[in-house]
């Protein structure tokens, strides 16, 4: 669900004094909301929810759906009404239609295994949709709601044969989506990474993308990143692994689809539980790509302090390196993303498949570009944490819908800990309008929590009450051998 803002940069003076104890102990998890199951547990931090999981596909994913069933039942009822809010049990259904169609064989096994074990570890304690118990296509359908967001933009743009006939297609509305950053080198004060994101949504997604989620699996690397109820990747596209890396993105225009391709639920989870590089990042994401939920990544390797961004269309694609000196901009040490490709290519790539030209094909800084190019002017040579939060707390940079915002450095990286604030990032409180009242009965204001050090560690309290009086262990039972269905079989009428 990413309509984001990110940044990336990297310092070259003194090491930061960013202690992630002395950041959590300001605001530490509470030890009343610790629960786990099996060797699975989650705690509630500053407003934000700390899940960890671990294991093979189908036990971790199992004690995911087991620590958050109700948050994952709630959060597929709301992308039903954010699908249809008239009738969201119909629009739920449309969309467990289209992800049955579209992308369920195309998952890869080892996530398709999780997503199973999320469904029954929820079913098992208790979610339902209406009167049935989730399942794995409810869990997939959350995972793949990003592009199936993305398909009708995406469609668009997709060549149908008619495209020598003049059409008037529909002009969707630009909506600021995210913002992010990458800094290094010359742009930091240490000369190492600094990495921040920003999510931009609607209020009512506001309680579902505060999950810290901290994965050990059994294969490839343990990684941290920003989720929801049900994720076994972001969408919200904020990322760490401990070999290094850091991921993150931002909407760019939709470019064609491409049916034979893989969705970037896989490719994107794939990336940051085996990538070890930049290359490595790189051709995950554009293996098989789907053209779906088109993206402006930035990335880091806190090894190297190497900071790249690469825009990603379906089959255009483009890349910057810190390593090549390539710049976009007169802004070395710094990257930046804010739903404005930069590549010509890609740019064209994502017009409508019926040619008509709605504006300057080429680049054009729009507000939030100019704010970040200001950023760099007045914080170049001196970004460090103090100057992400000064970023993220500038309206022209954490627009109105702002969800949370996160960052973190090289020395926070090799902990797999973040610095993360949950809520408008400027700090004025997001009250609901009448619309938002009408389409989704219950939505809440969301106010503004103070910045957090997440990190991949139990709480203290809750290892030492584990270890002096350790609850029974419930393991899940042997799961029963399944195998994906085959796609229907087609009805009478057409072969």
């Amino acid at each position: 669900m990413s309509r984001c803002l990110s940044v990336l940069f990297v310092s070259l003076s003194p090491a930061l004094s960013l202690s992630p104890s002395a950041g959590a102990a300001d605001h530490p998890p509470d030890p009343a909301t610790v629960r786990w199951y099996d060797t699975g547990y989650r705690y509630e931090q500053a407003g934000w929810t700390v899940l960890h999981v671990e294991g093979d596909p189908y036990p971790r994913g199992y004690q995911h759906g087991r620590l958050m069933a109700a948050e994952i039942a709630r959060y597929a009822y709301t992308l039903a009404r954010e699908r249809n809010p008239k009738d969201p049990a119909e629009g739920w259904a449309t969309v467990r239609l289209l992800t049955d169609a579209l992308f369920l064989r195309k998952l890869d096994r080892e996530f398709l295994e999780e997503m199973k074990g999320i469904a029954d570890g929820a079913a098992d304690a208790g979610a339902t949709f209406g009167d049935r118990k989730l399942d794995l296509l409810d869990v997939a359908a959350v995972n793949v709601w990003q592009e199936l967001d993305t398909l009708e933009l995406a469609l668009l743009a997709t060549p149908t044969g008619l495209e020598g006939v003049k059409f008037t297609a529909p002009k969707p509305a630009k909506k600021d989506h995210c913002s992010a950053f990458a800094a290094t080198g010359p742009a930091t004060a240490d000369g190492k990474v600094v990495f921040g994101h920003i999510t931009m949504f609607g209020l009512h997604f506001g309680p579902f993308v505060n999950v810290w989620v901290d994965v050990k699996p059994t294969k490839g690397r343990r990684f941290a990143m920003q989720g929801f109820p049900g994720a076994v990747w972001s969408s919200q596209d904020y990322y760490q692994n401990d070999a290094g890396i850091l991921l993150c993105e931002t909407t760019i225009g939709q470019t064609p689809f491409d049916p034979d391709g893989e969705p970037l639920t896989t490719r994107a989870r794939r990336a940051i539980q085996y990538a070890t590089s930049i290359d490595d990042v790189v051709k995950t994401l554009s293996a098989k790509n789907n053209g779906l939920y088109s993206n402006e990544w930035l990335i880091a390797d806190t090894k190297t302090n190497e900071i790249a961004m690469f825009e990603l269309g379906t089959r255009a694609s483009a890349l910057w390196r810190s390593s090549k000196n390539q710049w976009f901009g007169d802004t070395p040490g710094f990257y930046w993303g804010c739903n404005n490709a930069k590549d010509l290519a890609v740019r064209l790539e994502a017009r409508p498949a019926s040619g008509e030209v709605t504006g300057k094909l080429g680049w054009q800084p729009d507000g939030r570009d100019q704010a970040w190019v200001a950023f760099y002017a007045k914080y170049k040579g001196k970004i460090d944490a103090d100057a992400a939060k000064a970023a993220f707390a500038d309206p022209a940079l954490a627009l109105p819908r702002s969800l949370d915002a996160k960052f973190t450095t090289t020395a926070l990286a090799k902990d797999l800990s973040s610095w993360g604030l949950y809520g408008p990032p400027t700090g004025k409180a997001w009250r609901p309008t009448a619309e938002d009242r009408a389409n989704h009965p219950g939505i809440r204001t969301l106010e503004p929590h103070p910045w957090t050090v997440l990190t991949t560690r139990p709480p203290p309290a809750a290892a030492a009450a584990k270890a002096a009086d350790p609850p029974p262990v419930r393991r899940p039972a042997e799961p029963t051998p399944w195998v994906l269905p085959p796609a229907p079989a087609p009805r009478g009428g057409r072969p």
